[in-house]
């Protein structure tokens, strides 16, 4: 090694001693960690209300199709302007309409008619409840089925058409069920 070789070594600095931070050091990581905190905390917090606000559609295509393909169908034609409308569902292959409603009290309501086989309607809408008594509806007398969790379902033939208001899903009452079967025209 020659003597130009040893004076391009390079020097390596001596390493800070740990424990020469101050309290003010530690001060503003605290604050930097508190700021982020702070941050999450405010980004996480629920809405105001534990309410999602009910989306309103129009279920009118839906019906009009389904009267289309089934003259003479009971569909609802005056439902309670209370009522907000908030699932449609046409199925024309199996001829089956859906239409579900948030009542004035909160629940929920399910217009659903199809086409199909009673039996197999039955099976859909209502499988696994047992009957009760029926239910007058303007004098026309609905069979009602009621599910273990409670929920309540109004059943009636019209012709080649079953109609069942309620179904499995339904939250309703007895009488907001009369008064979705009273709305069919």
């Amino acid at each position: 090694m020659c003597v130009s070789d040893v004076d391009e070594v390079a020097t390596v600095p001596d390493k800070p001693k740990r424990g020469r931070e101050t309290a003010v050091d530690m001060i503003l990581s605290l604050g930097v960690v508190m700021l982020l905190v702070v941050v999450i905390y405010v980004l996480a917090q629920p809405p105001s209300s534990d309410e999602a606000a009910v989306r309103r559609i129009d279920p009118s295509a839906d019906v009009t199709a389904f009267t289309r393909d089934q003259p003479g169908a009971p569909v609802p034609v005056s439902v309670p302007d209370d009522w907000t409308p908030t699932s449609s569902q046409l199925i024309a292959s199996s001829d089956r309409l859906r239409v579900g409603y948030v009542t004035a009290g909160g629940r929920y309501a399910e217009y659903a008619a199809s086409a199909a086989d009673p039996e197999e309607v039955l099976d859909e809408f209502v499988a696994g409840t047992s009957t009760s008594e029926p239910v007058d509806v303007d004098g026309q007398p609905w069979e009602q089925y009621v599910d273990e969790d409670g929920s309540l379902s109004l059943v009636r033939s019209f012709g080649g058409v079953t109609v069942v208001v309620g179904t499995l899903r339904s939250s309703a009452t007895v009488e907001e069920l009369r008064v979705l079967a009273g709305a069919l025209g």
